[in-house]
């Protein structure tokens, strides 16, 4: 694996990105640490002015398509520093939940998340790296789209991907934005 990862924040492009939990543990298993994320994207959003094209969170990654560019602004937020906004206050926040979780249950759900509690140390929540993909043609964003709401139907998780909360697809079916609602009106290109 690269010892530098190269990121291209290009003007117009939207980037998809996997962001995994370290050792693939499952810590967004739990539905405080889920919401942890989602506040973490609107926090994201409203500190560097990005816009939310898509999402899933996933038991232990998640998916987020983004359009870097704040409304009116003509640079891209720098991925590295979105990825370091965004995955620093949710790995504050989401070990306090696991912590609060632990305290109650004496377990987080499975051997090697006890493991990862009892360990001594630093405990990090995310792994290190995260995927990054340019995004610069419409169907490439849709077929992003369509493979992260159907993520959760692939891994077994729900039948239908309106049964998964945890994603943007019930807000692009439905007008749900309970939990937050996506920049995207549909058209292309982005601006």
């Amino acid at each position: 694996m690269p010892s530098r990862l190269r990121r291209y924040d290009e003007y117009g492009h939207v980037h998809f990105l996997t962001i995994s939990c370290y050792r693939r543990l499952q810590f967004f298993r739990h539905d405080a640490v889920k919401r942890v994320f989602v506040e973490g994207m609107r926090r994201t959003r409203a500190k560097l002015g990005i816009r939310w094209v898509g999402y899933v969170v996933m038991p232990e990654h998640v998916h987020l398509l983004l359009f870097p560019i704040p409304a009116g602004g003509d640079d891209p937020v720098p991925v590295s520093t979105l990825l370091q906004t965004l995955k620093q206050y949710i790995g504050r926040q989401a070990k306090e939940q696991l912590r609060s979780i632990w305290r109650e249950k004496q377990s987080l759900g499975s051997p090697p998340m006890d493991a990862w509690a009892l360990g001594a140390g630093p405990r990090p929540f995310w792994k290190t790296r995260a995927y990054d993909f340019n995004v610069t043609k419409e169907y490439t964003l849709n077929a992003k789209l369509d493979y992260m709401h159907k993520n959760p139907v692939t891994r077994g998780l729900v039948q239908r991907a309106e049964q998964w909360p945890w994603s943007s697809y019930r807000y692009y079916a439905h007008d749900d934005d309970s939990l937050i609602g996506m920049d995207w009106d549909g058209s292309w290109p982005m601006v």
